[in-house]
């Protein structure tokens, strides 16, 4: 069904359920969507919201929760899609990869849409109103050296390294920054290539969790936050899935950027061992997995372009929220409050 809520200048953080998916709307002639989540989460918003055509999705990385529910968008023709961009990976063997650069070949072969390898820094997208969308990793070395490699640094390059990051940029302001998965590999080439990645919204990598095994994640988050420096955190989480996000990450959160409003999309079971019995009323009108199962934080985190202040879920509503519902919150001493712009 048609939301009586039309998104015509926003950006959209969908609560997927644990996975990343970012819909980009700047205008009704343009759709960009970054990573796509598992299911069909991406596509209820969709129709949702009346949107038929998306001009581009960029994929960070080949992880089935940011790539899973792309075949079956592709081979169900809901939406017409103009190209998808991505990086190969040969180190991925999962069937769910293996069916995606299926479908994308056989599509880009019959011309339904165009398929393109080569996600590196440096790609840019021009959308209506004065927004671009850009590439900052990863850089042409790390992709070209690929997974399984070594980077000159010594630390082996996985799949989570060269995870595309991406930031969309108003007006030449950079409102958001969407990292993937990526993890300290891909973090320190990018710091090393002296890349800007200062922003007011960061969706935090691999959900909150940690980033494997040469990534310690409270080190990892100060490292990440104080290159970002943004004033609102968004974790895509999944409740019941991998026990995201890490408390250590949370907490690192916290103390490095204080000021900052934490947002995670579902309410993690370190912070409520029940769900509430009640619908939340603090949650917008747009689509949110998580709403069916009361199983909702944030949920599907919603603001214009040209308003951050105005970002949805509204924080005073939200926190309150929180305080009912999450006896052990770890966002706790998190900035509640509006949003400045």
């Amino acid at each position: 069904m048609k939301s009586s809520v039309a998104l015509r200048r926003h950006l959209c953080f969908l609560d997927v359920g644990h996975g990343n998916c970012t819909v980009l709307i700047a205008g009704e002639q343009n759709v960009v969507v970054v990573d796509v989540g598992q299911r069909s989460a991406l596509s209820e918003f969709l129709l949702q919201q009346g949107i038929t055509h998306i001009d581009t999705i960029y994929l960070s990385h080949a992880d089935a929760d940011h790539i899973g529910a792309l075949t079956g968008i592709i081979t169900n023709r809901q939406v017409s899609i103009g190209r998808v961009l991505l990086n190969g990976d040969a180190s991925k063997n999962t069937r769910t990869w293996e069916d995606l650069v299926y479908v994308l070949d056989r599509a880009h072969r019959v011309g339904s849409l165009e398929a393109g390898l080569g996600l590196v820094a440096g790609e840019t997208e021009d959308l209506s109103g004065d927004v671009c969308l850009r590439v900052l990793g990863p850089s042409l070395y790390m992709a070209a050296k690929g997974v399984g490699s070594m980077h000159r640094s010594g630390e082996r390059i996985r799949t989570n390294s060269i995870s595309a990051v991406i930031s969309i940029a108003v007006a030449g302001t950079t409102l958001a920054l969407l990292p993937g998965d990526v993890d300290g590999v891909g973090l320190g080439d990018l710091l090393e290539n002296d890349i800007d990645l200062r922003a007011s919204v960061l969706v935090y990598p691999h959900h909150g969790g940690r980033l494997g095994r040469s990534s310690e994640p409270g080190l990892y988050a100060r490292i990440l936050l104080g290159a970002v420096n943004p004033k609102l955190v968004v974790l895509s989480i999944g409740r019941g899935q991998y026990a995201t996000p890490n408390p250590e990450t949370v907490l690192a959160i916290r103390e490095t950027v204080p000021d900052a409003r934490i947002v995670c999309t579902q309410l993690s079971e370190h912070c409520a061992k029940e769900l509430p019995d009640q619908p939340a009323t603090h949650l917008s009108q747009i689509f949110a997995r998580g709403r069916a199962k009361n199983a909702c934080c944030g949920g599907t985190v919603v603001f214009p372009l040209d308003d951050l202040a105005a970002v949805l879920p509204k924080a005073t509503p939200h926190g309150e929220f929180i305080r009912k519902n999450a006896p052990s919150a770890l966002c706790s001493g998190a900035d509640l409050e509006p949003l400045s712009s």
